[in-house]
């Protein structure tokens, strides 16, 4: 007789692979066929996962057609299968595939989208902490970095998707190219959106990567030499991005 862990492993593979055959030993179901059972349990299984998908990517199945969309998460689904007990984690890596499936070739924007969609899934799902107030910027000191809030994440695109999902707009005919760097974050029990400049972006990464203000500051200023860090400090503390200030160990290799 298999062990627990191995009968769950049979199973899912079973299931994904759309075949009873190694596991129809291992169940009984009173008078009822236990192979039809589980191609219940399966179909179940796939709806309630694209059902999942759908619900947290919904302007990406309209921009892609909903006929494809159903496609796409079912071949997601086979080469994905959840690996957490949470569902609210599962789409993390939807984007990415997207980017990579070959029938997505010519739609590129659709991987974007989704990128969009899941960091206001994601932004939404995470904690809000208490921010600092514009006073404790005096409490700022050489060295340090500044804690951002949890809910927020970043998008990089090639085309502008946020105006897209503003409208939940529909498939556009010959949508001009433009590079937008977008900041999501949760606010309440609602989203917040900022369009970033290469310069910002650029310091708001580092602050979230735990880089110091100092180095921040200079990549930031690499990217636009008009860059000023004291208005920087002003707008990420008065729109109550900043959780904390929290000390930066310098990187072995770096000069003391």
């Amino acid at each position: 007789m298999r062990s627990l862990a191995e009968l769950q492993t049979a199973m899912t593979q079973a299931i994904m692979a759309g075949s009873f055959v190694d596991v129809e030993g291992e169940f009984t179901a009173g008078n009822a066929d236990p192979g039809r059972r589980y191609a219940i349990y399966r179909n179940n299984m796939f709806l309630s996962l694209a059902a999942h998908l759908r619900t947290v990517f919904p302007v990406t199945a309209r921009l892609g057609d909903e006929r494809f969309f159903a496609y796409a998460a079912h071949q997601f689904i086979l080469r994905e299968p959840p690996r957490s007990a949470r569902l609210v984690v599962y789409g993390a890596a939807f984007p990415r595939f997207l980017s990579r499936f070959p029938a997505c070739r010519h739609a590129p924007i659709l991987a974007q989208m989704a990128a969009l969609e899941w960091a206001v899934h994601s932004s939404l799902t995470s904690a809000q902490r208490p921010f600092l107030e514009t006073k404790d910027m005096a409490a700022i000191s050489a060295g340090q970095g500044l804690e951002l809030q949890p809910s927020l994440h970043f998008v990089l695109s090639r085309w502008p998707v946020l105006g897209l999902w503003a409208h939940q707009a529909e498939r556009q005919q010959a949508l001009p190219r433009k590079t937008c760097r977008i900041a999501v974050i949760r606010h309440d029990d609602d989203i917040r959106f900022f369009e970033l400049s290469t310069a910002r972006f650029a310091f708001w990464r580092d602050l979230v990567r735990r880089r110091s203000l100092e180095e921040a500051a200079t990549r930031a200023l690499a990217r636009d030499a008009q860059f000023n860090l004291a208005d920087e400090l002003v707008f990420l503390f008065s729109n109550r991005l900043v959780t904390g200030l929290i000390p930066i160990q310098p990187d072995k290799g770096q000069v003391q």
